[in-house]
């Protein structure tokens, strides 16, 4: 996996990651490479036009 490796190549830490709410696949890989969830929020999309809800995840 793509992210998991590039994981490897940066060692600062804490990294943040955010994520379209809906975005299933995406908050899948975040999990699974250690990122927790640490807030949510909405947003404005601009390719979507309109407004989401935005998870925000942290790796420490």
């Amino acid at each position: 996996m793509a992210l998991a490796e590039l994981i490897k190549l940066e060692p600062v830490r804490p990294l943040h990651a955010d994520a379209a709410g809906d975005n299933a696949g995406s908050l899948r890989v975040l999990e699974k490479c250690g990122f927790l969830v640490t807030g949510r929020s909405r947003c404005f999309a601009r390719a979507r036009g309109e407004e989401i809800d935005l998870v925000h995840l942290t790796l420490s």
